[in-house]
């Protein structure tokens, strides 16, 4: 595997994962582990020696001449670049996960980045080298674990009692599922685990967030874990948080939850006992949109529906997104509107027959796509009759799934299907789904919005159906739900911060009794979540 940071006009290394690490962060790595002359050191990716020469003018520093340095790439130009920058290093061209610690000896320290390879690419299969090295060391990771979770788990094997852990991180440590079995494992094997964490990227020119990993001690259970956040490497201004390490056992850790202060995580908890306030997967079913397994060919406009022949009879009305949807409902006229705009509205909807018994034009429609290759999608090839997309169903409301300011909730007034780009309600006995629509746009739920979602590249704000359902929103009175639903239109034409102040006074105000400055220190906690996100 090849490691670190930002040479994006590089093809090969960005395939397998590499960003070549920019030198403060790998100097702040290296600095932190490296405590005395003789130690040695190992960089299971290094890619071009950025770590390595850190590691290089660091024991040099400390007095050692000789330095005990070894490096890790499966990239021979990567490799050869190194050997360039840090001449006194054992440089081995392998895949890490080939190796074993009988290959390698043990190390005082391992320093790096390891690749972040998306699942999507990675060979993520349970019997991959990478899950089978994981398992090797005790941490069973799930199969969509992206490549870094099991290269980590891995390194750890390189260490000698007593060593340290230094290594950049994708922030999905902070939130992903599998990310749970890493820190869970870390935390068995550490005295001590630290992560930091900044507002200004890392790496301007990788579209994935990241942060710091610090762990000290291998060899003993964990006594102290700490989450720092700054506004940058080189920021004197910081602030550190313990971590409950039950909270790690349990899964709940979120690490954007440590950046807010102890007096708002309080207030939270407080407000979600509140007997007005809820968990949105207490109140509704969370789930994804069908499966087309080729969305362009499953959906079509008013044109191509005309172009092709095909009769209303085999399509349904359909929402892709929630862009520009406005007020608390997706009405008919909003998707008329897209209808005369051209946009894809309508979903192929087929019974389950055989292709020859269905009309001239739909089998023309059909032909084409098998053609195109549609037929042969991964999705489509496991249906009985690949054309029949399974599972579709009109919900109460979507939820944006993606997005880059607060998610929008909004009942479907319309009777839509939707695809998995949206998130489908169903609202359970007793409770309104244009009440919670209404009631949505508060400063609690868009701060329990970011903190239970995550961020992806570039700021980009995205919510699983296991994280909507914690998200907390509050339930209004039949009285104040009138109140909010008069007010809806009229607010959608003030700014951002006007209407969330209309709906604070209403909601969190008048109906559960917040103080005016509790309201503003909720607004001003989702904001300093909303700019970490998006590095503003």
């Amino acid at each position: 595997m090849s490691g670190l940071a930002a040479r994006t006009e590089r093809p090969e290394p960005k395939a397998l994962g590499a960003f070549y690490t920019e030198e403060a962060a790998a100097n702040r790595l290296v600095e932190w582990a490296i405590r005395d002359d003789n130690v040695s050191v190992l960089d299971p990716s290094c890619g071009d020696g950025a770590f390595l020469v850190a590691a290089a003018t660091r024991l040099e520093k400390l007095g050692s001449f000789s330095p005990r340095l070894h490096g890790v790439d499966v990239s021979a130009d990567a490799l050869r670049e190194s050997r360039q920058h840090v001449r006194n290093a054992r440089l081995v061209e392998s895949d890490f996960f080939d190796l074993t610690p009988k290959s390698l000896p043990q190390f005082d320290c391992v320093v790096g980045n390891p690749p972040f390879i998306r699942y999507q690419t990675f060979n993520s299969d349970l019997a991959s080298k990478g899950h089978l090295r994981a398992m090797e060391a005790g941490c069973q990771l799930p199969r969509l674990a992206s490549s870094w979770a099991p290269f980590v788990v891995h390194s750890v094997r390189f260490l000698r009692y007593g060593g340290r852990l230094a290594m950049v991180m994708p922030s999905e440590l902070g939130h992903a599922m599998y990310a749970r079995e890493v820190l869970k494992y870390l935390v068995r094997h550490f005295k001590n685990v630290a992560i930091e964490m900044f507002r200004d990227k890392l790496f301007g020119g990788l579209g994935q967030s990241t942060v710091l990993l610090f762990c000290d001690g291998y060899g003993e259970a964990c006594r102290e874990f700490t989450v720092t956040a700054a506004e940058n490497l080189h920021s004197s201004v910081k602030t550190t948080r313990a971590v409950d390490l039950k909270e790690i056992a349990s899964g709940r850790f979120r690490l954007s939850h440590y950046l807010l202060p102890d007096a708002m995580i309080s207030l939270y908890e407080a407000l979600a006992a509140h007997p007005r306030v809820r968990r949105l997967g207490d109140v509704a079913d969370v789930g994804i949109g069908y499966v087309t397994g080729a969305n362009n060919f499953f959906h079509l406009s008013d044109d191509e529906r005309r172009q092709w022949k095909i009769g209303e009879k085999f399509l349904r009305p359909a929402a892709l997104n929630l862009r520009d949807v406005e007020g608390a409902s997706f009405h008919t006229q909003q998707w008329a509107a897209r209808r005369e705009a051209g946009e894809k509205i309508f979903l192929l909807s087929l019974p389950a027959i055989a292709k020859e018994l269905l009309p001239v034009p739909i089998q023309r429609y059909l032909d084409q796509g098998e053609n195109d290759g549609i037929a042969d999608r991964y999705k489509c090839r496991k249906r009985k009759f690949w054309y029949v997309v399974p599972h579709v169903r009109v919900a109460d409301a979507f939820l944006s799934y993606m997005s880059g300011d607060m998610p929008r909730l909004v009942t479907n007034a319309a009777a839509l299907v939707a695809p998995n780009t949206i998130h489908l309600l169903r609202f359970l006995n007793g409770h309104d789904a244009n009440s919670y629509a209404v009631a949505w746009r508060n400063s609690l739920t868009r701060l329990s919005c970011e903190m239970e979602g995550h961020a992806l590249g570039g700021g980009l704000f995205k919510i699983e159906p296991s994280e909507a359902e914690r998200i907390l929103v509050v339930a209004p009175s039949a009285s104040h739900a009138q109140m909010l639903l008069n007010h809806s239109s009229r607010s959608l034409t003030n700014s951002r911060d006007q209407s969330l102040d209309l709906f604070d006074r209403h909601l969190l105000k008048n109906e559960i009794g917040l103080s005016e400055s509790e309201c503003l220190s909720l607004s001003e906690a989702a904001e300093r979540m909303e700019q970490w996100r998006k590095h503003q």
